[in-house]
């Protein structure tokens, strides 16, 4: 069974069906729809004081986005590019929300050349399904912890 979505004719179905104290299940039946369709429809859509059909196909169509927004070219470029590093999406995703972060190969020459104290190189390390994390911090002259 494909899916679709409801239209303004099976909502005011529905709530003629409600008015008159019909069962979810039975509008279901009628409408031949799943019964969790129809209950999800009527918790998602109904208005303080009860169901109406009108009001609850204003709210799904506010909440319906019939044009999704396009991505730029530029930025698909980018994507393939950073997939082909094997890069996770995960990773690509969060890349445009960390805007103030540096790179490693933007920091100072004398950071690289290990000569003073305090310089450190922090690694964070997470386990599996998220659950732990770790993070490092070590000293670049010294390799303390």
């Amino acid at each position: 069974m494909d899916y679709t979505h409801l239209t303004q004719e099976e909502r005011y179905q529905i709530s003629t069906l409600l008015r008159e104290r019909f069962s979810k299940r039975y509008i279901a039946w009628r409408l031949n729809r799943s019964p969790s369709t129809i209950s999800r429809e009527i918790n998602r859509n109904r208005a303080r004081n009860g169901y109406f059909a009108k009001h609850a196909n204003q709210l799904a169509l506010r909440r319906h986005c019939s044009n999704p927004k396009r991505i730029p070219h530029e930025i698909w470029t980018l994507v393939i590019f950073y997939l082909e590093l094997q890069w996770s999406p995960e990773q690509i995703a969060s890349r445009g929300q960390l805007a103030n972060r540096k790179s490693i190969h933007d920091r100072p020459i004398e950071i690289e050349q290990r000569h003073r104290f305090g310089d450190l190189e922090i690694d964070t390390i997470v386990g599996r399904n998220h659950q732990q994390s770790l993070v490092s911090i070590v000293d670049r002259k010294t390799g303390y912890l």
